[in-house]
């Protein structure tokens, strides 16, 4: 029987497309099986720093550790009844700046915060669009396979690992584990890395694409923080009057302002903030859709960077690629 030529045409889309597919849920199994090999215990160095705060401390002495500590999380514990509280983080830091700055003022601020203590956070929170305190954890036996999933289930990009003092009974805060870990760790170790260099970011459908959230360098810093909590975000990129890529303003930002203290003064325009950088600041990462998944892998590996920012053959955005968008695309 002859096919009409359209129809051929169409049903050659359809068998390319199953073929990605096929493609893609191939390289998901093989990474599905490795992360299901290993446990989050796994992940966990021989040494390592651990801040914990303590639900009886003032927000603003928790926060205040955060900054001086150039952290983005850290778990509170209870120690009255000695279990895992959930954790803070700068996402919490954005929000409540977002807050006051729309509805009092930057002393009063610190006057209401230096009032209330972690133990009383969830009920603060809820003035900030119900946001609710992460409670996430995992067992360190737990494979990395279920940590990854927990994760994507939610907007975190850490959780913390708690273990159980056979004693006791009581909660033990042992670590720390991020999507960042993760990828890196499965990057390093995993066998078939061939299968990660014959597949780009648009054959996997890696990205968050259209309607990018962008800037110019004269934009405020508290209208990029605006961005954030609006549109539930955590990075704008940063663009010329061409629309090209100049650099990008993340929530991390904000704790290098408030390590300077600065947080009273974010009508500064944005290009103030970033001159604030230390030299070793890993900048701005961008790729194409055509880089293959083991050259992303790569970069975050070598940079540290938490996302890329997606570019034409101009320079000029046309996505992001978070890490929890990379995870998703290999987990079955």
């Amino acid at each position: 029987m002859d096919i009409p030529g359209s129809q051929r045409k169409a049903n050659n889309v359809n068998n390319g497309n199953q073929s990605a597919e096929s493609k893609r849920r191939e390289l998901a199994q093989i990474a599905s099986f490795f992360l299901k090999q290993h446990s989050a215990y796994d992940m966990i160095p021989v040494s390592f720093r651990l801040i914990v705060l303590d639900t009886k401390l003032l927000v603003t002495k928790a926060l205040s550790t955060l900054v001086q500590n150039g952290i983005e999380s850290a778990p509170m514990f209870d120690s009255t009844n000695a279990c895992y509280a959930g954790m803070l983080t700068t996402t919490d830091l954005v929000n409540m700046i977002q807050y006051y700055y729309s509805n009092f003022s930057y002393s009063e601020a610190l006057e209401d915060l230096g009032q209330v203590q972690l133990e009383n956070y969830k009920e603060l929170l809820f003035r900030f669009k119900s946001r609710q305190t992460n409670t996430l954890c995992a067992n360190p036996l737990d494979t990395l396979y279920e940590v990854s999933r927990r994760l994507l289930a939610t907007d975190y990009s850490a959780l913390a690992l708690v273990d159980e003092d056979s004693d006791t009974g009581h909660d033990v805060v042992v670590s720390m584990l991020s999507i960042y870990k993760i990828l890196n760790f499965m990057a390093v170790n995993i066998d078939d890395k061939k299968k990660l260099k014959q597949h780009s970011l648009y054959d996997l459908e890696i990205g968050t694409y259209g309607d990018l959230i962008t800037a110019t360098m004269n934009v405020s810093v508290i209208d990029i923080i605006r961005m954030f909590v609006d549109n539930n975000i955590s990075v704008v990129p940063i663009l010329d009057e061409n629309g090209v890529v100049l650099n990008v303003f993340a929530e991390s930002d904000i704790i290098l302002l408030a390590r300077e203290g600065l947080l009273d003064e974010l009508n500064i325009p944005v290009s103030e903030a970033l001159a604030l950088r230390p030299d070793d600041y890993p900048g701005v990462h961008t790729c194409t859709q055509n880089d293959t998944l083991f050259s992303v892998l790569d970069t975050i590996r070598k940079t540290q960077v938490q996302r890329l920012i997606v570019v034409d053959e101009d320079i000029r955005p046309v996505g992001v690629v978070a890490l929890s968008d990379v995870l998703r695309a290999l987990i079955i």
